[in-house]
């Protein structure tokens, strides 16, 4: 036992940008499409693939709810939802979506990373959908919703005896939680 020994993993810090670097990125977004899909993913957690493969039918817009349907062998998904800032967005960007592409964002996820790149270029706040997702984690967890329902937004399932069978992931309360949590990029 003496000459067993466990690998040291030192923590690494999580580069996350401020609420503020956030309102300078998007005040420096000019394509309504763009605005609307960076309130998207910084409000719902969704990965940049979900982001880019979610369809009018994913969304239910009275409940702001989003259920992405992506099919993957290593990922999962469950249902998030995006908040007032991001409908707003989507009302503003609903007149250039083209009927003939079922996808919300019309866009491919080398496409969205590219222009999120050059505006990260542009104002010196370095952004992507992953930072948003992570973003989105960290501010979820400062007002105060617990991890377990943190995971459920982002498409991680529950994994313990109690979460699988005992705790309420109901659309219902996730949408109650969420919407307590309050929140906001702009404001």
């Amino acid at each position: 036992m003496d000459a067993f020994e466990m690998p040291s993993k030192s923590a690494k810090p999580t580069d996350i940008p401020s609420k503020e670097e956030l309102q300078t990125f998007y005040s420096t977004l000019e394509n309504p499409k763009y605005k609307a899909a960076f309130l998207f993913a910084s409000t719902s957690g969704l990965r940049s693939s979900e982001l880019c493969q979610l369809t009018m039918d994913d969304i239910d817009q009275e409940k702001r709810m989003l259920v992405p349907e992506k099919e993957s062998s290593t990922k999962q998904t469950w249902l998030t939802f995006y908040n007032d800032e991001a409908a707003e967005a989507f009302e503003a960007f609903k007149p250039e979506y083209k009927p003939d592409d079922e996808r919300v964002f019309q866009t491919s996820k080398q496409l969205l990373n590219r222009k999120f790149r050059h505006v990260s270029e542009d104002t010196g706040v370095r952004v992507t959908v992953q930072k948003l997702r992570r973003w989105f984690a960290t501010e979820m967890s400062r007002c105060g919703v617990d991890a377990k329902y943190i995971d459920a937004f982002c498409g991680r399932t529950p994994s313990s005896v109690l979460e699988q069978h005992y705790l309420d992931y109901s659309p219902e309360r996730l949408k109650e939680i969420y919407d307590e949590a309050g929140i906001t990029v702009l404001e």
